[in-house]
């Protein structure tokens, strides 16, 4: 239409449209979480979602999102239970 958008305008119209579609209630924020979760589950590293969302260090995204690193978490398992293992043969 040619005009400037109200800075806020994305997050006031996605509102509206969960309450016409009597969806439950999110916030546009959540829709961003929700796809960098995604991108962590899906065995994308987290330094290139860190690049992908924006944020300044890494250490960021890690604080969001460590816990979801099921992966990681699984590989830490096994590797601890290889210890355990070794250690019953001795």
């Amino acid at each position: 239409m040619g005009s400037l958008l109200r800075p806020n305008y994305v997050t006031e119209h996605f509102a509206w449209i969960i309450q016409k579609y009597g969806l439950r209630k999110i916030r546009f924020h959540d829709l961003r979480h929700t796809a960098a979760s995604l991108l962590l589950a899906n065995g994308v590293p987290m330094k290139q979602i860190q690049i992908w969302l924006g944020h300044s260090t890494f250490s960021t995204t890690a604080d969001i999102y460590a816990h979801l690193d099921v992966s990681a978490q699984r590989e830490t398992g096994l590797v601890a239970a290889s210890l355990y293992d070794r250690r019953a043969e001795e």
